[in-house]
Formats: structure tokens, sequence, C-alpha cells
């Protein structure tokens, strides 16, 4: 009897979340929350931060780090890596994080910030098995009426980030330039190109803040990103992720470079289908804020990808 409690137990608790996505349950979360290798980063601003969070985690905003990339040209300067390795090195080691912690990152209400952190991190090296997204966010550990804390970060003692980059992960504005062409000459490179915004700006209906020209970069896919999330969950199921995949007509035999306004929304779509079996997968960091910005690239509008 005991055996079937705990078993049923353990199923409905890997029920609130699936390693195969990175994800991670608040309950599993919980019972890490002592272990001085683990560490929880809240994405949002600071004053979410100080409000309410998981307590002893650290506060990392997904989109300051986003406008220093940006204020400092990082991503063209670096390969295309979301950050310049000695950025995020200092960063992260003034955080007092090392590339062997095991990181739980949890978001409010937009999990392309936790998404985005992860990819960056990932990005430096840090292995996948040690990166999870805490499953539903915040509001699913407060529904789970786990423990919170406010107020100031508690610093931890400054440590070592040595990253190692994965440029493999990368693709920059040479590389897609390079597809647009072949695409524009009928030339079947092998190669994917998504975009993961909304429709609107796709199409080039909505303009963008910043952004000299709407619309998309020629021969591009659209996958809307939130079509991954679930509904209380981060992602949808690994099961319903992989029909999903499948009717998009997604092909894992091809290079796929993903893209969005600065890279936050693209993270989200990375991450599973690297975990359905995804194994050249690029994320173009310049994105269309990049793109849009410089009137010599081409451009579509109201055109779409047969394939």
């Amino acid at each position: 009897m005991f055996y079937l409690i705990t078993l049923i137990l353990s199923l409905f608790t890997f029920s609130l979340a699936d390693e195969r996505l990175y994800t991670i349950s608040p309950k599993e979360a919980y019972n890490l929350l002592n272990d001085k290798n683990v560490v929880f980063i809240y994405t949002e601003d600071k004053e979410t931060y100080k409000k309410e969070h998981v307590p002893s985690s650290i506060n990392i905003d997904s989109l300051s780090l986003q406008d220093i990339a940006i204020k400092n040209n990082e991503k063209q300067k670096c390969n295309y890596l979301p950050l310049c390795p000695k950025t995020a090195e200092k960063i992260f080691s003034e955080k007092g994080l090392t590339p062997n912690n095991f990181y739980i990152i949890y978001y409010d209400e937009l999990p392309n910030k936790a998404s985005y952190l992860w990819f960056l991190l990932y990005s430096m090296g840090v292995d996948d098995k040690n990166l999870r997204i805490l499953d539903g966010g915040f509001k699913a550990w407060k529904n789970e009426g786990l423990p919170i804390e406010s107020g100031d970060e508690k610093p931890r003692k400054k440590a070592t980030f040595k990253a190692k980059p994965r440029y493999e992960v990368v693709a920059s504005k040479q590389e897609v330039l390079k597809h647009v062409e072949n695409y524009q000459k009928g030339i079947d490179d092998n190669t994917l190109l998504i975009d993961t915004r909304t429709f609107l700006e796709f199409t080039g209906r909505q303009e963008m803040t910043d952004i000299k020209r709407s619309g998309h970069i020629p021969g591009a896919k659209f996958v809307y990103w939130r079509w991954f999330a679930g509904k209380d969950t981060t992602y949808k199921p690994f099961e319903k992720l992989q029909e999903d995949v499948k009717k998009l007509n997604i092909d894992f035999n091809k290079k796929i470079i993903l893209y969005c306004t600065i890279g936050n929304r693209s993270s989200f779509v990375f991450i599973p289908l690297k975990a359905l079996g995804g194994k050249n997968l690029k994320i173009y960091t310049g994105s269309w804020y990049e793109w849009g910005n410089d009137e010599s690239l081409p451009l579509e509008k109201e055109k779409f990808r047969e394939r």
C-alpha cells in the first residue's frame, strides 16, 4: 500500500512539470530550496523582486540584460552571442554564480523572460542538465502555498564564472542574409527561418517602437511563440508539442534559425524545439531590432512561406 501511495504521488508530481522540457514543478523546486548548489533566479525588475520572491533567490532582470546588449552593441561585437562573454562573466561572477550551479529560473507573467536567461546561461556554457524553468512561474509557486519573502536581495559570495561560449547556437546577420539570398534565388539551403513574433508584427501591420521598418525577413515561416505555452504551465505537455511541431511542418533535419524582436520570444521556442530533438538550432539574436533598422536589408510584409 505504501509503495502504491508513493507511486501515485510521484506520478502526480511529475505531471506538474516535465524535465524533458527543462521545467521543474514548484514542489520539486521547493525540495531543493536549501541545497547550496541550487540557485533560484527571479527574472523580473528590482521593484517586483523586492515586493515578493522565492526565499534566498537572486534577481537578474532579463530586460536589463537586453538593454546592456543593445546599448553596448554586444551581439555584433561578439559573434552574436546574447552578451559578450566578458560581460556575462562579470555579471554572473558578481552575483556569486558558477557554470556548475543548478539553476531554477522563474518569472511573473511572461515566461520568455525566464527562457531568455536560460538561453543566455546555456550560450555561455552551462550544461542544459543544470538549467530548469519553474513550471508555471512564481504564480504556480504561490498557488502551492509555498514560502515567499520580501525585501532586498541577499548578496551571495562573489564567485568565478568562466564562460565557454556556444557560438553554434547563435546566427549572425550575415548568415541570415545568405539564407535570404538563397531563398530569393530559389536555392534550397536546408534552412528554416522562423519568426516567433505576433501575426501583426509578422505581416507588418504593427509598427514597432524604435524600429524604422515593419514586416518580416523574406522567406520566414510564421510560428507564434505562445503556441508552445501551456494554460497553467510554462509549456504544453511534451506529447502535445510533438503533435504541434509535426503539424507546423518543422523539420529537424534542417538548420533552424529563430528570431523575434530582441531574442526573448525566440528563446521560448528554442527550448522545446531542442527538447523535442532539434540538433541544429540557432537564434538570430540581432532579430528584428537589427534587421528592421537596417534599411539596406530586404523585407517582406503580406507574404507567407508555403513550407
